[in-house]
């Protein structure tokens, strides 16, 4: 009972935030329940009116100065009046017509009010290892019970086993999965057990394998590489690029052959050696024409069936033109001006995990979904961007005029 005294209010909100769905969406299929929105609305109400009283309870007006608060709300009023202005004078089908309740919804219950009191949290005072481990082993936890429900019961209704998610989403959890064991492998060996962290990125891959997408192997690419370079081991680099190499050797020659039909090689072969992106080439040629024809405010926010770019910054283009961009990207601003939390200047190693999270799901929102589809791409920057904001004025408050965040006192 000790430990869940450690437990604050805030911990119990980015556990709930980041892994909640992921434990929520596993209850529907082993129940035989056909609509999953019976799990997932709860689950985002409760999200939402959590997210209220986290912001009461950290509200201060200095918070709601900050340029990050400023500029994110400022983005999703303007993408609200600019839904609202596309859904009632732009065409669209009659079937997508009966979702634009649910979008405004998505904006303000999943994507603005939840990102906004991430950014009110005082992340000095919360134990980032706890929740990190707590990260980890709900992760390790369901991706295990959907293993062994999958050996029990494999006539399961599809490869994702218990999970009522969309399977890129559900291959990204494995890609998180492996990634905090990386780190913990890498950065606090001490933290967890090897043989723990071991089962957590060998469960990961598989998952990845099984889901058969390919934006959590390009996200693997990405961030694991970044790790290395930060952890500055030449060894590990190259025992990287060797794994690379020879697992892309194996896509080659299995995808090439006929005797194999195996979805995540299949579909990766295509895309490396093939140019294969899904159809994604006309979606990003029709945004950008969108975007030409109007570019300071952008134009329509979805195509007329609800479909979308499947890139953040062309759907940021196309729906919100140049000035959407400027003010999502200004979000950013006290991570730029405070990226050594991030890199080489590590005072406290778990601001690294949050930001490879935060790179993985950057990289999900490059290829797949909505601005407002990847919760976890928006939590995580907020998170982020919060590290950096009380980095930042931690700074300011201490600085003794030497540019040291300690004074004489």
């Amino acid at each position: 009972m000790d430990i869940f005294k450690k437990y604050t209010s805030e911990v119990w909100y980015l556990l709930l935030i980041v892994t909640g769905y992921t434990v929520f969406s596993a209850f529907a299929t082993p129940l035989g329940v056909e609509d999953s929105k019976i799990f997932s609305v709860p689950y985002r109400l409760l999200v939402f009116f959590f997210s209220l009283y986290i912001i009461y309870k950290n509200f201060s007006f200095k918070k709601l100065r900050n340029v990050a608060v400023i500029s994110l709300t400022l983005f999703w009023l303007l993408y609200l009046t600019k839904s609202y202005l596309s859904f009632t004078q732009d065409f669209y089908t009659e079937l997508f017509g009966e979702r634009f309740l649910e979008i405004y919804i998505r904006i303000l219950l999943i994507a603005w009010i939840p990102s906004v009191a991430l950014l009110f949290i005082d992340y000095k005072k919360v134990d980032l290892a706890l929740v990190s481990k707590g990260f980890f082993y709900t992760l390790l936890a369901m991706l295990t019970i959907n293993l062994m429900y999958a050996l029990v019961m494999p006539h399961g209704s599809s490869r994702l086993f218990i999970f009522s998610i969309y399977y890129i989403s559900y291959g990204h959890l494995g890609a998180s999965l492996a990634l905090i064991s990386l780190f913990f492998i890498f950065f606090d060996a001490k933290g967890l057990s090897l043989y723990i962290t071991g089962y957590g990125l060998l469960l990961g891959l598989y998952t990845i394998f099984i889901a058969g997408a390919r934006s959590p192997f390009l996200a693997i690419m990405v961030v694991v590489p970044y790790l290395l370079i930060v952890k500055r081991n030449f060894k590990f680099i190259g025992m990287f690029l060797l794994l690379l190499c020879l697992a892309i050797v194996g896509i080659y020659y299995f995808g090439k052959s006929d005797q194999y039909e195996i979805m995540f090689v299949d579909r990766t072969y295509k895309w490396l050696f093939e140019g294969d992106n899904s159809l994604r080439t006309p979606l990003f040629e029709r945004a950008l024409d969108i975007f030409k024809a109007s570019q300071l405010f952008g134009g329509r926010t979805h195509y007329e069936d609800g479909m979308y770019p499947h890139n953040l910054f062309l759907e940021l283009l196309m729906a919100t033109g140049v000035v959407g961009l400027v003010i999502y990207v200004l979000k950013f601003l006290p991570v730029f001006q405070n990226f050594s939390l991030f890199s080489f200047k590590i005072n406290n190693c778990y601001h690294l995990l949050f930001f490879t999270l935060f790179l993985q799901y950057f990289v999900l929102s490059s290829t797949s979904f909505a601005l407002y589809s990847v919760p976890e791409f928006l939590y995580f920057s907020s998170i982020i961007i919060g590290i950096s904001l009380n980095n930042h004025n931690e700074e300011n408050e201490s600085n003794d005029g030497r540019r040291n965040p300690s004074g004489n006192n």
